[in-house]
């Protein structure tokens, strides 16, 4: 839902996040990467990076996500126009629990593109038997826009609009957004205030919740390029539809990452803790690879932050 509303965000983002110093990718946990990779390139059209990495039992990897003993590969994908990638990882050698979180329930994350043919993508889903959310099959009509909303086999909502460029961006589905807008300040980012709850019939069809009302938050995040568009989180709430949290670990597919470059680690963990994010890394500490160190928290609605503290040299 993050394209219904367009807000700029540019100013802002420069004025705030101090910590915070630019995003990375948006990590999809799944069951089968092969699988996950057809979708993501095969249907929506984004270009690998590399090629996918092959299983490996990386000891900082496991440290990072205090996945001891598993081994696990991904896969990079750029997003045109967006500084947001997308990672798909999948791990093996550990117990997972498949989470297939709904796009009402808290801690579910979603990509939001924006394609020129949108007509084309949707028919490439149809042929390769993707879920379809939005009411009827087919792009709605919101305020001027063409939009619909697909699912892939491990949960994630992929929200689809037309556009004459390219784009991407990011959101999360949380359990009160106004109690998540203030743990967010303590990154430094400046989340607006929640809007009223919205009953709209079109756009909840849309988004496959029926019946339901919604309401946003946003924070810009700093960063980018002159060629992407800028980014930020958005924070969904539902409401009058039934929801389910999510509790899920590092390795079940379903769960989100977000990964975001910090300023200094040091002094932002304890901010995050008096907040209420939970440091997952094992020992509650960053891993230090030479001139970076990595740190897992999760936020209050189970969604995963990769921090990343790049030291100057």
């Amino acid at each position: 839902m993050r394209n219904f509303i367009l807000i700029g965000f540019a100013a802002a983002a420069a004025a705030y996040a101090q910590d915070v110093t630019g995003v990375g990718n948006f990590s999809h946990i799944v069951a089968n990467l092969d699988k996950s990779l057809e979708f993501y390139r095969d249907v929506l059209g984004l270009e690998a990076v590399a090629p996918a990495r092959p299983f490996d039992g990386n000891p900082a990897i496991m440290r990072l996500g205090d996945t001891a003993g598993a081994q696990s590969r991904y896969v990079q994908l750029r997003v045109p126009g967006s500084a947001i990638g997308v990672e798909i990882i999948e791990y093996k050698d550990i117990d997972r629990k498949p989470a297939h979180p709904r796009f009402q329930d808290p801690g579910a994350a979603n990509l939001t593109l924006r394609v020129r043919d949108l007509d084309a993508v949707v028919a490439r889903a149809k042929k390769a038997g993707v879920h379809v959310l939005t009411a009827g099959g087919v792009p709605a009509t919101i305020r001027g826009g063409m939009y619909i909303f697909l699912q892939d086999d491990d949960g994630f909502v992929v929200e689809l609009s037309q556009g004459d460029a390219a784009g991407g961006g990011f959101e999360t589905t949380v359990n009160d957004a106004g109690q998540t807008a203030a743990a967010y300040r303590a990154l430094g980012l400046q989340p607006t205030a929640p809007a009223a709850f919205n009953n709209d019939k079109v756009m909840n069809d849309t988004a496959g919740t029926p019946g339901a009302q919604f309401r946003q938050s946003r924070a810009p995040i700093p960063g980018g390029s002159a060629s992407s568009t800028p980014a930020s989180i958005t924070f969904i709430e539902f409401k009058d539809i039934d929801r389910k949290p999510l509790h899920t670990r590092v390795q079940d597919p379903g769960t989100a990452i977000l990964q975001l470059n910090v300023s200094d680690l040091s002094t932002l963990l304890p901010k995050l803790k008096a907040a209420g994010f939970t440091v997952v890394s094992t020992g509650g500490e960053p891993v230090d690879l030479g001139g970076t160190r990595i740190v897992l928290v999760r936020d209050l609605n189970n969604l995963f932050l990769e921090l990343i503290e790049r030291r100057a040299r």
